[in-house]
């Protein structure tokens, strides 16, 4: 046998170890060259790496592998350890609190305003202050934030959470999705780069909790600005994507960059033939005096924010709703 290449058993035990493991993984390959990322999916005959800088994947053929070494540190593992050290006492590898989704980290629930944040801390029985919301349920720590329109990346490493919840409303881009339909992301992508896909056990389990709910799976777009008009949202649907946001690319990428696993569900706010008023187009920290002052300019004013109260309703009973039924899998 040739030493310079692993037999296929031998390979096909690196490369399970390897998406095991939730740190970066350097891969040898039969050219000489050697590519350091996270191993995120794999197949029969290939593998799926996301480069050191979350923005690039690459999908590699097993025959062009040579060994796989495991040089990067685990995250989720290291912060669980961190965690115990700092609780008193370092518990067993095979205990129950090292289940698949299970753990004394917390539960992160991320949302971009603190109006959504009111559905997801009444939905858990939480207690809100201000941007964030914080408690125990079923024996589970939860954090909800605020991260505000566009997220920030920056609070899945500030709280080391074990799964990572992207949620609240979001626009639809598919015409059949009305106002208070759920949007489960089967994967998210920015326009013009690939997509990051959700983890398919979590993603099995998410499908099974919400049955019975108006619920579809599909692609999720984020973008960088509203989708206001149904001119905008039809451009964006050209992609196939089902529904648009502004969160969920970015903390699906700082999820997939620390071994995190991540879902993204959504409530449909603004269905594809809705134009939003110019108002909320832009980014704020609050849209109700906004909100006040254009029903208060007009007739025409007051009718579209009532229609839009309307369907802000709908999508947040529908969210809270699905908040409820996701945390029996998530707790």
């Amino acid at each position: 046998m040739n030493e310079a290449f692993p037999s296929e058993p031998r390979l096909s035990e690196l490369v399970e170890r390897a998406f095991d493991y939730r740190g970066y993984v350097t891969v040898l390959r039969s050219d000489g060259s050697e590519m350091i990322g996270y191993l995120y999916d794999r197949g029969p005959a290939h593998v799926d790496l996301l480069d050191e800088t979350a923005t690039r994947r690459t999908r590699l053929s097993r025959d062009e592998i040579v060994d796989i070494r495991f040089t990067g540190d685990d995250p989720v593992r290291k912060s669980q350890e961190i965690w115990e050290r700092r609780k008193g006492s370092l518990e067993p590898r095979d205990s129950p609190a090292h289940g698949e989704w299970a753990g004394s980290r917390p539960v992160l629930l991320a949302v971009a305003l603190e109006q959504e944040l009111q559905h997801v801390a009444r939905a858990l029985g939480l207690r809100r202050h201000r941007a964030s919301a914080r408690g125990r349920l079923q024996g589970s720590d939860i954090v909800a934030l605020a991260v505000g329109v566009g997220g920030s990346a920056r609070v899945v490493s500030d709280e080391e959470p074990r799964v990572v919840v992207s949620c609240g409303f979001c626009g639809a881009l598919d015409p059949t999705l009305e106002a208070g339909d759920l949007v489960l992301a089967t994967s998210v992508r920015a326009p013009g780069s690939e997509a990051v896909r959700a983890p398919d056990a979590l993603l099995a389990q998410a499908h099974r909790a919400l049955s019975g709910l108006p619920f579809y799976e599909g692609e999720v777009l984020g973008t960088s600005a509203v989708a206001a008009t149904p001119d905008d949202k039809r451009a964006l649907g050209a992609s196939g994507a089902l529904a648009v946001d502004m969160e969920t690319h970015s903390l699906a990428l700082a999820a997939n960059k620390a071994g995190i696993p991540w879902l993204s569900v959504r409530a449909v706010l603004d269905p594809q033939g809705v134009t939003l008023p110019r108002f909320a187009r832009e980014p704020r920290k609050s849209y109700l005096t906004a909100a006040l002052r254009h029903a208060l300019s007009s007739p025409r004013g007051a009718m579209e924010i009532a229609r839009l109260a309307s369907a802000a309703r709908r999508a947040g009973a529908s969210l809270e709703e699905a908040i409820r039924r996701l945390w029996k899998v998530l707790a």
